[in-house]
């Protein structure tokens, strides 16, 4: 294998490599000066009637698999941007209810918002971010710091640190936390080679990159939370339109996009759907369609990988597995583009306020 630093040199590539060792860090922070958070955080989530779980953007994708872990144990919870939360929902919260607001930066102008609901309708709070002395870990009834290094633009380290921090909370939640460390260092130590042959990979994804079409992006359960950052990262990283949803929501309707002009993702990780899955990723190639699949594989598919999967890969953290090869297409996509990768031209390094861009004259619309 050729050394996969000497291949780029851009801050974007070191934080995709550096992953592991930013979890490492995560994890140590939260089993030693953290540890008292999570389980502070896990006593408010409860002792409460109800969980909502809300963030934009990465933060908010990020919160899925807690979503599903803490669901399939019976808890009563949801998932909802917190912009429709402040808009459009707010009647929802009420004293029995908690709500985990994540935010990388922990100033997020709809999180910050959505706070002073809450304060008025005495709803318990969590906030997740990664600045020790930001708005929301000051305001909230309890707070997680992520304690991860932080990105250059697009959240890479600081988004599995989320996904694996929310996770952690999780099992502090089910009283699991003591069996949820082992697996994750073994997850971690597993990602240190899964990385370099993920990006082997992508040596060999010019083809699949060269369609001028957006790319579609499919999973089920907690897999749609690295569908819906696939999608962000495309967008951000390689300014190419993409698109995701849910492999059973793809069959009623958009499957009729399918031609030989169709590219797509399907991440089938989820082994209660797998049969399902690998069915449509083969109606696709019948159909067509450039096909890549992201999970357990069997070599006689006929169905082509994007990556490598791991076998030993814990199903509690498969997600910052599925996440890997997604974001080394964004950055390929954007190489092929001649796109420098991580660089913003339209997005604040955070969201502040609820309308309007740097840099762009605004006008007197109201």
């Amino acid at each position: 294998m050729a050394d996969q630093k000497s291949q780029v040199s851009t801050p974007l590539f070191e934080n995709i490599l550096a992953q592991p060792d930013a979890l490492q860090s995560v994890l140590d922070a939260h089993l030693s000066e953290g540890f008292s958070s999570l389980t502070r955080s896990a006593a408010v989530l409860r002792n409460s009637r109800k969980i909502i779980l809300t963030g934009m953007g990465a933060s908010l994708f990020a919160c899925g698999p807690l979503r599903y872990l803490l669901a399939k144990n019976g808890a009563s919870i949801s998932l909802v941007e917190s912009a429709e939360l402040l808009h459009f929902l707010p009647a929802i919260f009420d004293a029995e209810t908690s709500v985990v607001l994540v935010s990388r930066s922990g100033e997020s102008i709809e999180v910050i918002k959505l706070l002073d609901i809450l304060e008025g309708c005495g709803s318990q709070t969590v906030g997740v971010a990664n600045v020790a002395d930001s708005t929301l870990l000051s305001r909230t009834t309890e707070s997680i710091l992520l304690r991860s290094p932080a990105d250059q633009l697009v959240a890479v380290q600081t988004y599995i640190a989320t996904a694996v921090s929310l996770l952690l909370l999780g099992a502090a939640y089910l009283g699991e936390l003591e069996s949820a460390a082992p697996e994750l260092r073994s997850a971690i130590d597993l990602l240190r080679t899964y990385i370099p042959e993920c990006v082997e990979a992508s040596q060999h994804w010019k083809d699949f990159i060269g369609w001028n079409s957006p790319v579609y992006v499919l999973g089920r359960g907690p897999s749609l939370a690295s569908v819906e950052e696939g999608v962000l990262l495309m967008h951000e990283t390689a300014k190419s339109p993409a698109v995701g949803m849910s492999i059973a929501q793809f069959r009623h309707g958009p499957v009729e996009a399918a031609d030989e002009k169709m590219r797509a993702v399907l991440i089938g990780t989820q082994s209660g759907t797998a049969s399902y899955d690998r069915q449509l990723a083969a109606d696709l190639m019948q159909m067509g369609a450039d096909v890549r699949w992201i999970g357990p594989l069997d070599d006689n598919s006929g169905i082509k990988a994007l990556a490598p999967w791991p076998a030993k890969a814990a199903a509690l953290f498969q997600s910052i597995f599925e996440v890997t090869p997604l974001q080394l297409l964004a950055y390929r996509t954007a190489e092929a583009r001649g796109i420098t990768p991580g660089d913003f031209r339209w997005a604040p390094t955070i969201t502040s306020s609820e309308s309007g861009f740097p840099g762009l004259k605004q006008s007197a619309i109201t």
